[in-house]
């Protein structure tokens, strides 16, 4: 096989939308392994958000989190790179996005803060939010105001909110900050009624994405990127898909994820990864 590593995004492709790893995707990666191929985990989440998909998963080594922010050793959550947003520019996020209702979301480096998040703003937690915290386990730590000292170690700023009140946002923040930041957004929750639906913005430094950890590993490897598969379904996955010898989109994929692939492989309520995967061992998708 062709491809020396494979790069897997968690949420809606290597886990269903329920947060489960089947059994034929976990036996898939087993076998990528059996044949010498290094895979990595690449997610939108923090180290600590993740341990319960990870646990289930025979890898070690350094994995890609915070969409590309920072590459921790999947063993014991020692950051071992990070992008950070530059104290001032935090503050200047915090301060443009400080007037919503929702809270602002700090990410942080956790083992120089002690926490995942820092919360802060005059808004408020959506219960989504509230209910993810609790769910998953990540440290949060809650401060209304916050100085430039506050935000050192920023990995990323962000809010949960309303999905037409994210929108025109995104192109505010383009429109102030320009290429000094990199920003995207996702729908978190998706109803009936489109006003009922909630997305995550998520604003990060310039440059910052998966593809960046991902190559980072690479290299630590002697890896190339046409020897690298990439598979994922949101627009963070987007660059890696596009940048990787190989991309496969997911059957759920967004439309830009399916425009950037080689090849689309089935959902994840189908073990899309599992066939993927089998496809790549099998030399049928060579990119």
């Amino acid at each position: 096989m062709r491809y020396r590593m494979i790069a897997i995004d968690l949420d809606g492709t290597l886990m269903s939308h329920s947060g489960t790893i089947s059994q034929e995707n976990l036996d898939a990666i087993a076998r990528a392994q059996d044949a010498g191929v290094l895979v990595v985990p690449c997610t939108g989440r923090v180290w600590r958000e993740s341990w319960m998909a990870l646990e289930k998963l025979s890898v070690s080594g350094p994995g890609v989190f915070v969409s590309g922010a920072v590459i921790t050793d999947m063993a014991n959550g020692q950051s071992l790179d990070l992008a950070v947003i530059e104290p001032h520019l935090a503050q200047e996020l915090v301060r443009f996005l400080t007037h919503l209702p929702e809270a602002v979301l700090v990410c942080r480096d956790w083992a120089q803060c002690g926490h995942d998040y820092l919360v802060t703003g005059s808004g408020t937690l959506t219960p989504s939010t509230q209910h993810w915290f609790e769910r998953t386990g990540a440290t949060v730590h809650f401060q209304e105001t916050v100085a430039t000292d506050d935000l050192r170690h920023t990995l990323r700023v962000g809010v949960v909110a309303d999905t037409n009140r994210v929108r025109p946002l995104i192109e505010s923040i383009r429109s102030q900050f320009a290429d000094r930041v990199m920003v995207h957004s996702f729908e978190a929750i998706r109803t009936p009624d489109p006003s009922q639906c909630v997305s995550v913005l998520e604003v990060f430094a310039a440059g910052v994405g998966k593809w960046r950890g991902v190559q980072l590993i690479a290299q630590q490897h002697g890896i190339t990127p046409s020897q690298i598969a990439a598979i994922g379904d949101e627009i963070n996955d987007v660059a890696l898909i596009q940048e990787a010898g190989c991309g496969v989109a997911m059957g759920n994929a967004i439309d830009a994820v399916k425009a950037a692939a080689d090849y689309h492989t089935l959902d994840c309520e189908h073990h899309g990864v599992a066939h993927a995967i089998d496809q790549l061992l099998a030399g049928a998708w060579d990119g």
